[in-house]
């Protein structure tokens, strides 16, 4: 967790530059090194399943390491509200409990996992060129296709994001009556298709992505007893069939990583499988939706990613807006998500 200063803190820090403020950011990089350690070695899973709180020695020798490393660790751990320890003994604090356990339903460790085997290698190695030339050499997708592997490590890791919002985005979903068909364009771990087919009894879909990007859906499916309901079909979905008279299609955190000219033709496809009445859902990041200093941070964090990854950005509701529009849809609406972060917002729009 970020370390929180307190008012004497913030007031030094933050409001009369007497003190470094940037040592908050250093204090912060160490911070997630420490946890994908933690994450790795299993030091938060073997207090949870401990059932009692464990000394640094306790601790070191389920996890086969140093006990004085283990203390260090743990005390800085303590110190971000990771873990907190009573009398020299540590056991996970809530925050982990929901978050970085492989047993909770919103269990974020693979999206930490994503971010420190692939996203920030990544950056380390293109960054400065994107700065200087304007440009990637290279997208991140393109550089996952030179290894598969990393597609499941991704798709583990936008799972475990997914898994934070998919209840509201479902929520927000308009499923029309008598729907039978949901496509979902780019899909990947499924997850968003999954829960509406749970929710809807009529419903069956199609997760339509990369093959590469596919095996943690067939695992989400399984796992929900699903497989006579949601099948996986992979494709391009610039070039290859996307089927006809589906009621719902879903294009969740797709248009982000294509330009106005490629977005438009993209919904263009989509309306060509939806019925006439049928629901087109965007989910993605959009601009200029944050208002408060942690969400306007995370939307510039989010634009700066998508540029490096993806040689992309973050677009305007107005421009969605008009490409579906453009694509000849109806009744454009948009609802906020208000537990992804920043900017994460549902747009939905009828085909006429």
């Amino acid at each position: 967790m970020p370390v929180n200063p307190n008012f004497l803190e913030r007031l030094l820090l933050l409001r009369l530059d007497k003190g470094p403020a940037p040592i908050l950011d250093l204090f912060g990089a160490s911070t997630f090194e420490a946890v994908v350690l933690a994450l790795d070695i299993g030091l938060f899973e073997q207090l949870a399943s401990a059932g009692e709180p464990l000394s640094a020695t306790e601790l070191a020798d389920r996890l086969d390491a140093d006990a004085n490393a283990i203390e260090v660790l743990s005390t800085f751990l303590d110190a971000q509200g990771y873990v907190t320890t009573d009398g020299g003994r540590y056991r996970n604090t809530r925050m982990t409990t929901k978050w970085l356990l492989a047993e909770s339903e919103t269990n974020m460790a693979p999206w930490l996992t994503f971010w420190d085997e692939l996203v920030f290698p990544f950056w380390e190695d293109n960054f400065e060129t994107v700065v200087r030339e304007g440009h990637p050499p290279q997208t991140i997708y393109e550089w996952f296709d030179e290894e598969p592997t990393r597609w499941e490590t991704a798709q583990k890791g936008f799972r475990a994001a997914a898994s934070v919002v998919v209840d509201e985005v479902a929520d927000a979903v308009d499923v029309p009556d008598g729907a039978t068909h949901v496509l979902d364009v780019g899909g990947g771990h499924g997850l968003y298709a999954i829960e509406l087919c749970r929710r809807h009894p009529t419903l069956s879909a199609v997760v339509f992505d990369s093959p590469e990007a596919l095996d943690v859906a067939r695992e989400e499916i399984a796992a929900a007893g699903l497989e006579a309901r949601v099948e996986v079909a992979g494709g391009d979905y610039w070039e290859d069939d996307l089927g006809a008279e589906h009621d719902v299609a879903l294009v969740f955190n797709v248009i982000h990583a294509h330009d106005d000219v490629a977005n438009r033709r993209l919904f263009e496809r989509v309306a060509e499988s939806l019925r006439p009445g049928g629901q087109l859902v965007v989910l993605d990041q959009l601009a200029d939706t944050a208002r408060m200093p942690v969400g306007k941070a995370g939307q510039g964090f989010v634009g700066l990613t998508y540029l490096v990854t993806l040689d992309a950005t973050i677009h305007p509701y107005e421009a969605v807006r008009e490409w579906l529009r453009d694509a000849g849809f109806e009744d454009v609406r948009r609802t906020a998500i208000r537990r992804a972060g920043p900017g994460q917002t549902v747009v939905q729009a009828t085909k006429r």
